[in-house]
């Protein structure tokens, strides 16, 4: 059974049965989709803004007045596609019940495609050193994002939050970091709100530990990730949970035992991918899959914490 400690927070109780049933499946239907466009803040070859392409998902009923409150989705290296042949376009199964829990919750989760509009499906079996998308590049996708969702009437311009998985989670320390100066002046903008929180599961912490007194995060920012972790190491993301609460940033980290990367999958077991060449141990491969009990106590935790920041 897994156990979970978290860094400059309270201790977490792993959850049982009770949460496990409460992350069961919407019916397909009850998924209200909507393929949306909007600009990063990054440019193409010809110095335009890239246009992204994503998918809101929306909450049965119609929005109050003021808006709903919304979340930015940002994927990992294996993009928010299905793979299922014929499917290619519609969003992962994995993904979309990732946001099962939040729709019930009440918000608009919106997923941004950060590959295709820049010729890529994933880069999971990409070299860290060759790929041409990192997390740095998606920090300017989440800022687009951040944007586009201020400027709907049926959204909470003030009430809007960021999570994101693996290369998506990193994206997200990225992206709510102040210390960077193209982040740094899009909050200084006073028609632009900042994100209102932060979620990143299993992210590599290794840049923003390494930009020491200069990585600022912006908002509340929960990271959770797995002991057993071999692709991005948990101790990494340890040390920046103990960096920032000497500092007294908002900054928390709750590691799982008995868990490796991907830990909260709500399908498939674990295998390792002996094709990604990345990780702890470069070209042997990383172990990925779920532990329900781990799965059950981070999402809870999530929950709690976004409602906290964006529920009235």
């Amino acid at each position: 059974m897994a156990t979970a400690r978290a860094l400059a927070g309270k201790h977490v109780r792993p959850l049982g049965v009770v949460l496990l049933c409460a992350c069961l499946a919407l019916p397909a239907h009850a998924r209200r989709m909507e393929a949306v466009t909007f600009p990063s803040l990054d440019r193409d070859a010809n110095g335009n803004a890239l246009e992204l392409r994503a998918m809101l998902l929306l909450p049965p009923g119609s929005p109050p007045d003021a808006g709903r409150p919304a979340i930015i989705a940002l994927h990992g290296c294996g993009g928010m596609y299905s793979r299922r042949a014929g499917h290619e376009r519609q969003l992962a199964e994995r993904m979309a019940l990732r946001a099962d829990p939040l729709l019930r919750d009440g918000y608009a989760v919106l997923f941004v495609d950060s590959f295709g509009p820049r010729g890529l499906g994933e880069v999971c079996t990409i070299r860290s050193g060759a790929r041409t998308i990192r997390a740095a590049t998606r920090r300017l996708d989440a800022l687009g994002a951040l944007t586009y969702l201020a400027s709907r009437k049926d959204v909470a311009r003030d009430r809007i939050a960021l999570i994101g998985w693996s290369h998506g989670g990193s994206a997200v320390l990225q992206a709510v970091d102040t210390g960077d100066r193209a982040v740094a002046a899009f909050a200084r903008r006073e028609q632009a709100p900042f994100f209102r929180a932060a979620v990143a599961f299993y992210p590599g912490c290794a840049s923003p530990l390494a930009a020491g007194a200069r990585y600022r995060p912006g908002a509340p920012t929960r990271i959770y990730i797995g002991d057993l972790d071999d692709w991005t190491p948990a101790a990494t993301c340890v040390a920046l949970g103990r960096t920032m609460a000497a500092r007294g940033e908002d900054l928390r980290v709750t590691t799982y035992a008995d868990s490796y990367h991907a830990f909260d999958s709500p399908t498939g077991k674990i295998v390792l991918r002996r094709d990604v060449p990345n990780g702890v141990h470069p070209g042997q491969g990383v172990h990925v899959g779920p532990n329900p009990v781990a799965r059950a106590a981070a999402n809870a935790s999530a929950r709690a914490f976004l409602r906290e920041r964006l529920l009235p």
